[in-house]
C-alpha cells in the first residue's frame, strides 16, 4: 500500500491512547507493507545526516521562499512537518509513493544540499500531499512526535499476528523488526540464533542500592571506556558500538587483538577504554579521537587502548544468551582480555576501594543466575561508584524529547551563578518523572525568551538540585557536569540561593 494511506493512518493516530494506537494499527496491518510499515514506525532505517537546521535550509530551497519564513512557521507550530504542512496546500492530489519508496527516501544521504540527494527529496516532497509532507518530514528528522517506539511496535506485533508479547520480543532480540514481520507474514518463525554479524542491543547496568545487590553475585571493575561487541569467525573480526553501527575501522589494534584468539567463532560483549603507555586508563574524553577522526592511524598512534571481555553470546555454534552469567562466564574464561573479576569471598567494597585506586570507575555488581537480557536495564547488574557531587542550579534552556516525550521539554540546560552572571554547567535530561517535566514545560513555555537552534532560551526562574560524578573541562576551558541527574526541583529556593562559580570550580 502506499505512503498516502500510511500517512492518513498516522493522522487518525495521532494523540490517541497508545492502547488505541496498538488496536488501530493492528487491525490496519493487513492492507499495508507490514514489513516496510513497521521499520518506517520503530525508526530502524539507516541514519541520513539530516538535523533541523539543515532541513529548514532544505525546505526553504525547496519552496522558494527565504530561510526567515520557515523560521516564523517552525516558531510557530514547533514542529517541521507541522510547518510545511501550513507553508503549502498548492498540491492535494496524493501521491503514488511505496512505503518500500519511503524507507529508501528516508535512508538518503542528506549531508550536502548541493547534490542528486536534494534532488530526490525535493522531487518526492513537492509529489506529496501536505499532510504526506508532515508525516514524511517527521521520520524524516525521526521526530515523529507520536508517541509510538519500539516497545509499542512490539506490541501492535504481537496483536496483528495473535503472538505473545514475550514471543516477539525473544524474536526481536535477534532479528530486526522488518525481518520479524516478513517471516511472520510467511507464518514462520524467525530464528533465535546467533549468527557472525547479527548485533544484539546490549544489556544495561543501572544504580541500585546495596540492599537490593544479588545475594550470588559476580562483581567486575567498571572502566569508563565505550561499550562494544566484538564478532569472530576464523580470521574475520566486526565491532559494532552499542548502537549496532559497524566501527571496526576505527580499531584496527583491538581487531589484531581479537584475531589472534585461538578460538574459531565467538560474540563477545566488553568495553574498550583509553590507556597511557604504562596501560594505566586515562580519561575517557582521549576516546573521541578514536571514534571521531579521519586518520585512523594517526589516532591509534596518539590514544592506545585496552579492550576487555565481560560477557558471551555466542560461543563456537551454540548461542548462550540464555544461559545463567556464572555457567556464560564459565565458557569464557579461558579467553584473554578478561574484566577483572573479584574472587570468590572477597570482600565487595575492599574489591571497590582497589578499583578506585587502580584508576577505574567503580564496579558492577551482577547476578550469577541472570540470563542475558538484551536491550534491558537489568537490576541484575548494578553499578556502584563513588559518591556523587549536589548542586542547586537553574534552567536557562530547554528542548523537547523524542518519542513517548515529544510533547514536554526533557533535556535542560544548567547554570550556576557569577559575578558577570550566570554560567554554563552542561545539561540534564535524566531523573525526572512524567509529573515532573509537564509541571517544567508548562512553567518554562510562560518564560521563553528566543528560540534556536532546538533550544527554547528562558529566563531563569527555575531551580533544581542536581547530582553528578565530577566536574570537569573541555579543551576551550568551559566548566560542564560529567553525567548529571536531576534530584528534584527546588520550588523551595530562590535563583539567588543556586551554587556559584566558585563553588563549582572548588570542586574540580
Amino acid at each position: 500500500m502506499t505512503w498516502a494511506r500510511m500517512s492518513r493512518l498516522l493522522e487518525s493516530t495521532d494523540g490517541i491512547a497508545p492502547t488505541q494506537q496498538i488496536n488501530r494499527i493492528a487491525r490496519e496491518l493487513e492492507n499495508f507493507d507490514a514489513p516496510n510499515l513497521l521499520k518506517i514506525l520503530s525508526l530502524q532505517y539507516e541514519v541520513n545526516n539530516i538535523g533541523l537546521v539543515r532541513a529548514k535550509k532544505w525546505m526553504a530551497k525547496i519552496f522558494n521562499v527565504f530561510d526567515d519564513e520557515i523560521d516564523g512557521y517552525v516558531n510557530a507550530h514547533n514542529d517541521l512537518g507541522e510547518a510545511i504542512y501550513y507553508l503549502d496546500f498548492s498540491k492535494e492530489e496524493e501521491s503514488t509513493f511505496t512505503l518500500q519508496g519511503v524507507v529508501r527516501l528516508l535512508e538518503i544521504d542528506c549531508s550536502k544540499i548541493d547534490s542528486n540527494q536534494f534532488k530526490l527529496i525535493e522531487e518526492a516532497i513537492l509529489h506529496m500531499s501536505p499532510n504526506e509532507r508532515r508525516w514524511f518530514i517527521r521520520y524524516w528528522l525521526r521526530t515523529p512526535r507520536n508517541g509510538i517506539n519500539e516497545g509499542l511496535v512490539a506490541k501492535i506485533m504481537a496483536k496483528h499476528y495473535d503472538k505473545k508479547l514475550a514471543e516477539v520480543k525473544k524474536h526481536l532480540t535477534f532479528n530486526s523488526i522488518s525481518i520479524v514481520a516478513s517471516h511472520y507474514d510467511m507464518k514462520e518463525n524467525p530464528p533465535t540464533n546467533l549468527f557472525h554479524g547479527t548485533f544484539v542491543a546490549p544489556m544495561l547496568a543501572k544504580e541500585v542500592p546495596m540492599k537490593k545487590w544479588p545475594t550470588n553475585k559476580i562483581v567486575d571493575y567498571k572502566y569508563d571506556g565505550n561499550r562494544y561487541q566484538i564478532h569472530k569467525q576464523d580470521d574475520n573480526v566486526i565491532i559494532f558500538n552499542r548502537k549496532g553501527k559497524v566501527v571496526t575501522s576505527q580499531f584496527p589494534d583491538v581487531v589484531e587483538v581479537v584475531r589472534n584468539y585461538e578460538i574459531k567463532s565467538v560474540i563477545l560483549d566488553g568495553e574498550i577504554y583509553p590507556i597511557d603507555n604504562y596501560g594505566n586508563p586515562i580519561e575517557h574524553k582521549h576516546m573521541g579521537t578514536r571514534v571521531h577522526s579521519k586518520n585512523v592511524a594517526e589516532a591509534v598512534d596518539k590514544v592506545k587502548v585496552k579492550w576487555v571481555i565481560f560477557d558471551c553470546l555466542k560461543l563456537n555454534d551454540r548461542t548462550i544468551m540464555d544461559l545463567p552469567y556464572v555457567d556464560r562466564l564459565g565458557s569464557f574464561k579461558d579467553l584473554p582480555d578478561q574484566a577483572h573479576r573479584m574472587t570468590e569471598g572477597e570482600d565487595v567494597l575492599a574489591f571497590y576501594n582497589r578499583a578506585i585506586n587502580d584508576g577505574f570507575e567503580g564496579i558492577i555488581v551482577k547476578d550469577s543466575s541472570l540470563p542475558y537480557e538484551a536491550g534491558k536495564r537489568s537490576i541484575g547488574w548494578a553499578k556502584y561508584k563513588p559518591p556523587r557531587i549536589e548542586l542547586d542550579v537553574v534552567i536557562t534552556g530547554a528542548r523537547y524529547g523524542e518519542g513517548a516525550k515529544a510533547n514536554v521539554f526533557a533535556s535542560f540546560d544548567i547554570a550556576v551563578s557569577s559575578p558577570n552572571g550566570f554560567i554554563g554547567v552542561g545539561s540534564v535530561g535524566t531523573g525526572f518523572s512524567d509529573g515532573d517535566l509537564i509541571k517544567l514545560t508548562n512553567t518554562l513555555r510562560r518564560n521563553v525568551e528566543n528560540y534556536d537552534n532546538k533550544t527554547y532560551h528562558v529566563s531563569p526562574v527555575v531551580v533544581l538540585e542536581v547530582s553528578a560524578d565530577l566536574v570537569s573541562r573541555d579543551s576551550q576551558g568551559n566548566l560542564g557536569l560529567r553525567f548529571p541527574r536531576c534530584k528534584r526541583i527546588r520550588d523551595d529556593k530562590f535563583v539567588a540561593d543556586i551554587n556559584t562559580l566558585e563553588d563549582v570550580e572548588a570542586l574540580e
